[in-house]
């Protein structure tokens, strides 16, 4: 993985070079990994056209120096803002970017106050626009994620019946990550009946009725990076109503499905699903994006939204998850994560 990080931090300095910046400064632990492979806490990057620096203090930085290559060290002894400003000093600065979405006001105007002479400037989703785009190894990474999830659903599955609780369903996908070194990515969502109208209910203490369907949306993150899928079960006989809106959603997921191919806009996927829900009557009903990015996050780029018109790229990975939210009667959503490859899409969950 050393030549992927070494790869990835390249291709931010041709990056930044191409802003006007001499330097990029990574708060972002997420962003700290996807560039190093640290996995550790309180640490920064400072990345510079020919040094790349690794900022940590006296607890992080035996583990850095041991597992890390390719980086100078450098260890805060009173001030952080002030290792940073001397870095600034001895390299000559003058033009500093930093992740805009992850460093809080207050500290940039502490940080500003260090730089005598050198300035800063917000950059948003730099390297996150670099983590859309999955490598062979990150893909991988993905599938056994999602080989760890199936498995837990399956248990969940032998275990759901009337009368038992949906938190005690939802326990039982987290002891089921956790005894495979893995995670749960998110809290997992447990929802029966009217609870399922909540794209994101919380599990409740409440037995789980015969007769009655049931949304489950899990995710594990296991060894960096992430997954995520809903399925729908139904116990016993159920409405007319909810078949109506399941078959409404499985088909909208399926026509989203199909017009994943690269070069198609993100927000070309979003739209065959929600154009098929509203012309069944339902389209005020569905409320959110069709799909979300998956990866070293279970929710970043790209999204699969109204509002995006990227083109999708070979190596991109997201969520289909297309749904219908009726108060006080249920919900129905289907997720599958997809890849998308030279001639289309693979589907990673099924």
């Amino acid at each position: 993985m050393e030549s992927a990080h070494r790869r990835r931090r390249a291709l931010l300095k041709k990056a930044i070079t191409k802003k006007g910046l001499d330097s990029f400064l990574v708060t972002s632990q997420t962003n700290i990994s996807y560039l190093s492979g640290f996995t550790g806490q309180d640490s920064m990057l400072l990345i510079t056209a020919s040094s790349d620096f690794f900022i940590t203090d006296s607890r992080f930085i035996e583990d850095a120096r041991d597992n890390l290559k390719g980086f100078q060290f450098e260890v805060v002894g009173t001030s952080t803002y002030e290792t940073i400003g001397d870095i600034a000093d001895k390299k000559r600065l003058r033009k500093m970017g930093f992740e805009a979405m992850d460093l809080p006001f207050e500290v940039v105007m502490k940080l500003r106050k260090v730089l005598r002479r050198c300035r800063t400037f917000g950059v948003s989703d730099l390297v996150e626009s670099f983590r859309q785009v999955k490598d062979e190894a990150e893909i991988e990474s993905i599938r056994s994620s999602i080989r760890l999830l199936k498995d837990s659903l399956n248990r969940l599955l032998s275990a759901i019946r009337p009368g038992v609780s949906e938190k005690s369903l939802a326990r039982i996908c987290e002891s089921a990550f956790l005894a495979e070194g893995a995670s749960a990515a998110f809290d997992p969502i447990v929802a029966a009946g009217v609870n399922a109208s909540k794209p994101h209910a919380r599990p409740t203490d409440e037995p789980i009725r015969k007769n009655s369907f049931v949304m489950i949306d899990i995710g594990c993150r296991l060894n960096g990076y992430c997954s995520d899928l809903t399925r729908m079960v139904v116990l016993g006989k159920v409405k007319e109503k909810f078949k109506k809106i399941y078959d409404t959603v499985r088909v909208a997921q399926e026509k989203a499905i199909d017009k994943v191919a690269p070069g198609v806009m993100a927000c070309e996927v979003d739209r065959a699903a929600r154009d098929y829900i509203e012309k069944q009557g339902f389209g005020k009903y569905f409320g959110h994006s069709v799909g979300h990015g998956v990866g070293m996050q279970v929710h970043e780029g790209p999204a699969i939204s109204r509002a995006n018109r990227a083109s999708l790229r070979p190596g991109m990975v997201f969520t289909v998850e297309p749904a219908i939210y009726i108060p006080r009667f249920g919900g129905v959503r289907i997720e599958d994560m997809v890849l998308v490859t030279d001639g289309g899409c693979n589907v990673l969950t099924r």
